[in-house]
């Protein structure tokens, strides 16, 4: 969940440079965090705050490994819907344009496509931009995954079908850092793990309260959610096959920014 969202956080902050970096004075440091959640129900077994550690270990992980993947992406592109094939290679992500709105390419698109793939062959250099900063991002981004054991409070809310329903909040002991931590940790929702496997299958977050930055002079989020569902690929491999999130708020005073994803994604095959 946080890797996602976090991706449409940076973004958003990336439209001031004045959000960059860590939280100015006057705003939260790290400190000393309160324990997560616990189901007294569970006395002797594992708590929900435990499963979810577990969980983030195994996303950490599968995070470090170098295996690439192809996949066909549907998303949503203003008042279109794209189908794309993308291809991992080690210039970054590259993809090909294969349907609008459901309908195949015609010649002049085909061409006009193949074209602009043509063109990142001979200069990689914007997928090498990309790449970076997607490098960038992955730092933050795993810095973030690994707060979620601290960052929120967790109880166990029922099964749903062979998944264990984990609601989480945010915990009122942890001093968030940064303005990216300052947003997730403003999220609530609930997370459907699989036990066995300790893997995270659905996530279903909104923001709980508006988040200003320099007191609003700066920027602020007003409302933000997010949905995933993350699927298993190949063994310990899991890779995110459904993302919808809305992110909207201002930069500066009068300037309205939001940011929307809506994406499925299908067909993972090894590079």
């Amino acid at each position: 969940m946080l890797f996602v969202l976090a991706a449409g956080i940076f973004s958003f902050i990336r439209a001031t440079p004045a959000l960059s970096g860590d939280v100015a004075g006057g705003a939260h440091t790290a400190g000393t965090v309160a324990g997560t959640g616990r189901d007294a129900d569970r006395s002797g077994a594992q708590t929900a705050g435990e499963l979810v550690g577990a969980v983030v270990a195994n996303e950490l992980t599968d995070r470090e490994q170098l295996l690439k993947w192809i996949c066909v992406i549907e998303k949503r592109a203003g008042k279109e819907t794209l189908t794309e094939e993308q291809v991992e290679t080690r210039d970054g992500p590259l993809y090909r344009l294969l349907a609008i709105d459901g309908a195949a390419l015609n010649l002049e698109q085909r061409q006009q496509d193949d074209a602009r793939i043509g063109r990142l062959i001979k200069d990689p250099s914007p997928l090498q931009k990309l790449k970076q900063a997607q490098n960038d991002d992955e730092v933050k981004l795993q810095k973030l995954l690994s707060l979620m054991p601290n960052a929120f409070l967790y109880d166990y809310d029922g099964v749903e079908e062979n998944l264990v329903r984990v609601k989480f909040r945010p915990n009122p002991g942890y001093n968030p850092s940064s303005y990216e931590e300052r947003v997730i940790h403003n999220l609530a929702g609930t997370i459907l793990i699989d036990a066995e496997r300790k893997r995270m299958a659905k996530v279903a977050g909104q923001l709980v309260n508006r988040v200003e930055f320099g007191y609003g002079l700066l920027g602020r989020i007003d409302s933000g959610s997010v949905e995933l569902g993350r699927i298993e690929i190949g063994p310990l491999q899991w890779k995110t096959a459904f993302i919808n999130i809305h992110i909207s708020g201002r930069v500066a005073l009068f300037k309205t920014l939001s940011k929307d994803q809506y994406e499925r994604r299908s067909d993972f095959r090894a590079v």
